[in-house]
Order: C-alpha cells, then sequence, then structure tokens
C-alpha cells in the first residue's frame, strides 16, 4: 500500500469470501429469501422508477415507514448504507484525534476500525474467562476513563450475549456520555427493547434490514435517536448513499414486517435446536440471542466441514462463528460434526 499515510499502515482490509455453492453459514445471513409478498409489491414499484433520477437524499418514505413501525417521529430516523455507514459517521461526528471511545470485546471488529480512522482509540472491556460482559465493570470503567461514548453491540457479534433491559438502562443512566446500541440482531433476541432506549437523549440505536428481514444484498439500515443526534450524523454521511431501489425494498419490508415473524420464529426454533445437539456432542457452544453461534473447537473439524462444503467463520485457530442455516442445511450440520466426532475421538 504505497501511498497509504503512515498512521494507517497497519491496517486490513474488512474481508468476507464470497461463497456461492455449498452450505453457506459465514456471514450471519438469514437462510431464506424474503417473504414472496414483500418481492411482489417490489417488483410492482420498480416499474415507476425514473433511473435517470438521483435518490431521495433525505430518505423521507423510509423514515416515515421506519417511524411509523416505532412509534416515533420521522425526525428521529435516518438511513443509510448498512448501519455502518450510519454508525461510521456517528464516530467521525464525536471523536477527535486522541479521543478514547469504549466497547466490549470480542465485538463487532469494525468499531475499533472507525475509531482509528478518526485518529481515536477503541477501548476494549474485556469479560469473563466464558467472554460473557459484565455491564457494571462497564459503568466502572466509564466512570475512570476519559471515553466520550460507548458502544454495546446486543445480542453481540459474535459471542451471541444479550443484554437484558434492565442492565442497559442501568448502564445509560449512570453517564452523561454518548451510548452507541447496535441492535442488528435482535429481532432474533427475547425482546426487542429498541423503543425504551430512545426515551434517553444520550442514546442512538442502529438497526439494520440485512439481518432479519434478510436484505444484505440492499445495503440499508437505519438509526434512531432524538432530532438533534439524527441531524448530527446526517451533517457527516454521504449525500445520496441509499439508492433508489434500496429505498423502495426496505421501505415495503419495514412496512410489512409481520410477514416475516414466521422465518424469525422458525430461525429461532432452529438455534435452539442446534445449540442443543452441539452440546450432546460435547462442544464448547456458547448460548445464543441471535441468529448465530460462537463455539470452540479443534481446527480438524473445520477441516472436515470444508471437505463437505459446509462454511462456517474463522477468526482465528480454535474460534469459529456460524449461523443458523435452513432445516435440511442444519440438518446436514449435525449429521457431518456427529460423524466428525467419531472420526476424530
Amino acid at each position: 500500500m504505497k501511498y497509504m499515510k503512515k498512521s494507517f499502515s497497519e491496517m486490513k482490509a474488512y474481508h468476507s469470501s464470497l461463497i456461492t455453492d455449498g452450505i453457506i453459514l459465514n456471514a450471519n445471513e438469514s437462510p431464506y429469501q424474503p417473504p414472496k409478498k414483500i418481492i411482489e409489491l417490489f417488483n410492482e414499484e420498480i416499474k415507476k422508477i425514473d433511473f435517470n433520477r438521483y435518490p431521495d437524499m433525505d430518505e423521507v418514505e423510509l423514515d416515515k415507514a421506519i417511524a411509523k413501525k416505532f412509534g416515533i417521529d420521522a425526525e428521529c430516523v435516518t438511513s443509510g448504507v448498512g448501519s455502518d455507514e450510519l454508525l461510521d459517521a456517528t464516530f467521525r461526528a464525536i471523536l477527535e484525534p486522541g479521543d478514547e471511545i469504549l466497547g466490549f470485546t470480542p465485538s463487532f471488529s469494525m468499531y475499533k476500525i472507525f475509531a482509528e480512522l478518526t485518529g481515536a482509540k477503541y477501548i476494549p472491556v474485556l469479560g469473563d474467562e466464558n467472554n460473557l460482559f459484565n455491564i457494571d465493570e462497564m459503568i466502572k470503567m466509564m466512570n475512570k476513563s476519559k471515553a466520550k461514548a460507548v458502544i454495546i453491540c446486543s445480542p453481540n457479534n459474535p459471542t451471541g450475549q444479550y443484554f437484558k433491559k434492565e442492565d442497559l438502562i442501568k448502564l445509560i443512566k449512570s453517564t452523561n456520555k454518548l451510548v452507541l446500541l447496535d441492535f442488528a440482531y435482535i429481532d432474533f433476541a427475547e425482546e426487542d427493547y429498541s423503543k425504551d432506549m430512545l426515551k434517553f437523549d444520550n442514546v442512538i440505536v442502529y438497526r439494520t434490514f440485512s439481518k432479519a428481514m434478510a436484505l444484505p444484498s440492499i445495503r440499508c439500515g437505519y438509526a434512531l435517536s432524538n432530532k438533534d443526534n439524527i441531524e448530527m450524523i446526517n451533517a457527516i454521511k454521504a449525500p445520496y448513499s441509499v439508492t433508489t431501489l434500496s429505498q423502495i425494498l426496505a421501505t415495503i419490508a419495514i412496512s410489512n414486517f409481520d410477514l416475516y415473524k414466521e422465518q424469525i420464529s422458525l430461525i429461532k426454533s432452529e438455534r435452539d435446536r442446534l445449540y442443543q445437539e452441539f452440546v450432546k456432542l460435547g462442544f464448547d457452544i456458547y448460548p445464543s440471542q441471535s441468529n448465530f453461534f460462537y463455539l470452540k473447537m479443534d481446527d480438524k473439524y473445520n477441516e472436515i466441514l470444508e471437505k463437505n462444503k459446509i462454511y462456517i467463520r474463522k477468526f482465528k485457530s480454535g474460534i469459529y462463528r456460524f449461523n443458523v442455516g435452513t432445516i435440511e442445511e442444519n440438518n446436514k450440520l449435525i449429521e457431518v460434526m456427529k460423524n466428525a466426532k467419531k472420526w476424530c475421538n
């Protein structure tokens, strides 16, 4: 990287290999297409697009549809290219070079990168020996650090840990620092408490269409907060970033969210089944409130999975993450792992 500035010289590109064949469980995607009715509605709307015109820069119809779902004002919503764009814009809006932001680790790797892009430092707060995070430990760190903000992912990627609503409220009330809440996977948890968090002025909630709504291909996410915080994000994010196609499909999806409930319920049911099966097989698997699992296992098991064209995410030797597939895919995964246990023991 000949021309990269010195302070970024150690940065590596975020990468996930494109796999088109086999059982793909490495990207926390939904194993299902969006409900048929949503695609039918989109096919009707696409005929009306003026392709020679820019998208609505303010995403008016989309933000209104999101606001309606949560029972809030549209001025308390903004949309972006995935929740990633909105998190990046927030970090750039609030952090100066030398500033600090707190977050648990392991968590979404882009938080650290977004911080470093501003010249700030991401301060990791460690969990216990089982990578379980403690809100009281975070509060203690917040009180003694100079951090400007804290970011919490619930359920956490990659561990699947879900924070109780009362614990997050305890953290929010303990500080006047900005609390960023990444709820990309919260539709799979026991309760979606997004709206409860919006009672506090120092909170921004980030959501996405990529997970429960099965639309990662359109790269669309949104943020919820008070008007002032939303205006701050809008001042930084790129103009016209959300395409017309993405706005239309996302609007249809959020307006018909009830159509997804059967899929979400099935994914949760399969998640619980997979967990029980892996526990019975003796694997070190973490309980999850998301659509994925954090798994510690010998690398030889992953070699066997790949030979069977089953692909999961490897973080480093012995540490893996995989998402819930279809019933048929999950059955195949269980079968291969059962046989692998026999061969490897």
